[in-house]
């Protein structure tokens, strides 16, 4: 089974609105290539993918551990 890339913010870390909507953002872009990204139109799986890569550094910036990307061909 293929490890998810999907973030769950620690308990011992709390996170703001703003940065909570981020996380919810990434997990739903994360949620959708995984499920169905093939069944997306090329240029919307490209645009996607380049979405997520950049919420992922915003996930490397708030110590949420993200992962590699390369499961998702990132």
């Amino acid at each position: 089974m293929q490890e998810t890339l999907m973030i769950t913010p620690p308990q011992d870390r709390r996170l703001n609105d703003s940065e909570l909507a981020l996380v919810e953002a990434y997990n739903k872009l994360v949620e959708t290539l995984e499920e169905s990204g093939d069944e997306l139109e090329p240029f919307a799986r490209h645009n996607a993918l380049k979405a997520v890569a950049a919420l992922w550094q915003v996930m490397n910036g708030l110590d949420l551990d993200p992962g590699q990307l390369y499961t998702l061909g990132v």
